[in-house]
């Protein structure tokens, strides 16, 4: 009898197996955490975004990888950028941000629950510029020592504006930093209130309808320290982990196909189509796209949260630097590694440093 029952175990234990092994069920919709403003347009009252999740839609790449009844794919924009991801991630209001590296830190220095998985560097963040009025007296920055320059605080242009100061031999309390955005600022410079603005690729229309005029920017300055994140909820991570892999490899792939200079034009006309002029498109995007779309967890990632940790805390962001080790268990870049190795990218982009291993909690 024992060696009748034995074989019908072996049979039944066959059969349950692969309920043991189903993959993890898909969650219907991936909600991304995307920057506002006044350039992204919309159409039928929905913005279209310019970010690489919205790349990776037009190139079908969320299709290609998760197939034809995947989940689907949302963008959540946000006026307020970072800090209202910050917000969105903790509530669980969004499973993906992408936003800028300071208030990546304000985030996660005050335990917001979500990891970053993927950067992008300076150079991939584009270009800020230095606006002042057109009759405006001043010529360089160093004219607007004790003037009033306008820019959103707690921002990557907010650190970036301090690192071109200090490239200069100056100060930034050398200056009264304004805390506007966006348009508030421009209105409030054509009103006096502020004598410069600190942005974006706008400001290139506004000096091309001599609305303002250029004195400075970033176009040839090596803001090393200023990076973005993609940041993951946990609770996201924690249910959906095989989901949190494959959106980290949609990422990758997109970053690389937006890396290939073949691929320039068709690029620099997706963009086009959905913020501002070609022309403007064209001049902000000038440089390498290896160099702006590299998105490599690597020691100078690390280096460059760091050096962000001590701006957070020299402007009173936040209360406390966290040390480097925990800085380092902000990471989670088991993600990146494995789309790294599946789509034969890991010598594609150049490294700085160590690619980032998995912190020890």
């Amino acid at each position: 009898m024992r060696n009748l029952i034995r074989p019908f175990l072996v049979a039944a234990a066959a059969l349950l197996l692969p309920l043991a092994v189903q993959a993890e069920p898909q969650p219907q919709t991936i909600r991304f955490g995307e920057v506002g403003g006044s350039n992204v347009k919309s159409e039928g009252g929905k913005p279209q975004g310019t970010g690489l999740v919205a790349l990776a839609e037009y190139l079908h790449l969320f299709e290609k990888e998760f197939g034809p009844n995947g989940p689907k794919i949302e963008e959540v924009f946000f006026s307020g950028t970072g800090p209202a991801q910050n917000e969105a991630l903790a509530q669980g209001a969004i499973d993906f941000g992408t936003y800028g590296g300071v208030p990546n830190v304000i985030g996660l220095a005050n335990r917001i629950p979500a990891h970053i998985v993927a950067t992008r560097r300076s150079s991939g963040t584009g270009n800020y510029y230095l606006g002042v009025r057109a009759d405006s007296p001043y010529r360089t920055l160093a004219d607007l020592k004790g003037k009033r320059i306008a820019v959103q605080k707690g921002t990557n242009p907010h650190q970036t504006l301090v690192l071109l100061i200090e490239s200069n031999g100056l100060r930034d309390d050398d200056f009264k930093i304004t805390n506007l955005q966006g348009n508030e600022a421009v209105v409030a410079l054509n009103a006096g209130a502020v004598d410069a603005v600190f942005g974006g690729v706008n400001l290139l229309i506004l000096r091309d309808r001599q609305q303002l005029r250029l004195v400075g920017g970033t176009r040839d300055f090596q803001q090393a320290p200023s990076q973005s994140g993609v940041l993951v909820a946990d609770a996201f991570a924690s249910k959906y982990p095989d989901t949190v892999a494959r959106v980290v490899k949609v990422l990758t792939d997109v970053s690389h196909w937006a890396s290939e200079e073949s691929h320039r034009e068709a690029l620099l006309q997706f963009l086009a189509a959905r913020s501002i002029g070609y022309q403007y498109v064209k001049e902000d995007y000038e440089g390498s796209l290896r160099e702006r779309f590299n998105p490599l967890l690597d020691e100078s990632s690390v280096a460059a949260y760091v050096e962000i940790v001590k701006f957070a805390v020299s402007h009173q962001l936040i209360r406390k630097a966290p040390d480097e080790a925990t800085v380092r268990s902000w990471f989670a870049p088991q993600y990146q590694q494995a789309a790294l190795q599946q789509l034969q990218l890991a010598d594609y982009w150049p490294k700085s440093g160590a690619l980032l291993q998995v912190a020890k909690r």
